[in-house]
């Protein structure tokens, strides 16, 4: 049988420090969580595959997404999070919980499920590459993946092929652009990348407060969306959330623009409050509203 969504990633939860020296303890996250929150609040209810320790607080996630291929672990992943004030932001994961890998969905997690539509969160690269390989060969339509700006000198050339050659939609935040290719702006990031990726239909760099820069394969111009935020008081998920709702609103239309426009009405949702709450009780009617508004910011810059 084969399933709609899913997304893959880690579960964590976090202990922030904001630039302006303010903190926040515990609180709920994870990219494969955020990323699922995207999807879900476009009336989906996506599978999440990732690790989960027994502290994570599952109620608060009020049911939005199905944690059940999720594998149970005696500790859950946790991370530092710190923000600076140009908008750069640091995780570290804690002591205990130090060894990646070992908080990041395997092979065996996914056994013979099959999805329509997955999107990757960030994983160590050769997990990406496999996941993203293994899903296209069993019938995958649209592969996202959000890359992680960590062991980048780890990363083979061919093997960055071989990730962009399996996917639909490469969604990297201006800092995973900016590591991937150093003193690049957003646009300049992107022609790397296309020149790389000819075929790839979807290559966008989420630019925070600057919303996004997006293009799509064959296209003479770059899309240039606003952010869709309406608050702002905390930007953790936001990237996940956006790549979230980049997928979904792609695997429903088949149009890049469309995927852009859903993933901003996601981040905006995941910046209003510190954790994931505003996404959980995100309704259709303001999430379409969003969408409408958002629509006349949408601008073609010629590539």
């Amino acid at each position: 049988m084969t399933s709609e969504f899913a997304t893959l990633g880690n579960i964590t939860i976090d202990d922030l420090v904001f630039p302006d020296g303010s903190t926040m303890w515990c609180s709920p996250g994870g990219n494969a969580v955020y990323s699922a929150l995207g999807i879900a609040i476009w009336g989906e209810k996506p599978d999440v595959i990732a690790p989960i320790g027994p502290e994570y607080p599952t109620e608060s996630l009020e049911g939005r997404v199905d944690l059940a291929r999720c594998r149970r672990l005696d500790r859950n992943l946790r991370n530092w999070g710190l923000y600076e004030e140009d908008g750069t932001r640091t995780f570290t994961f804690r002591s205990k919980t130090r060894d990646w890998r070992a908080f990041s969905p395997s092979p065996d997690d996914v056994g013979d499920a099959r999805y329509r539509y997955v999107h990757l969160a960030p994983l160590p690269w050769d997990l990406q590459i496999t996941f993203a390989e293994h899903f296209r060969a069993t019938g995958a339509q649209v592969i996202s993946v959000d890359p992680d700006d960590r062991y980048l000198d780890q990363l083979e050339d061919a093997d960055f092929d071989r990730l962009l050659a399996a996917i639909d939609l490469f969604l990297p935040s201006l800092q995973d652009a900016t590591a991937l290719f150093p003193g690049s702006s957003p646009s300049a990031a992107i022609a790397a990348l296309r020149k790389r990726a000819p075929e790839v239909p979807v290559i966008a760099v989420k630019c925070g407060s600057d919303g996004v820069l997006m293009h799509a394969a064959g296209s003479s111009d770059l899309i240039q969306v606003k952010s869709a935020a309406v608050d702002v008081v905390d930007a953790t998920g936001a990237g996940d959330a956006f790549s979230g709702g980049a997928l979904l609103g792609y695997a429903r239309t088949g149009d890049p623009v469309e995927a852009v426009l859903h993933g901003s009405v996601s981040a905006s949702y995941a910046v209003a409050v510190n954790g994931p709450g505003a996404l959980v009780r995100a309704e259709g009617g303001e999430t379409a509203a969003r969408l409408e508004r958002l629509r006349p910011t949408v601008e073609m810059i010629p590539f």
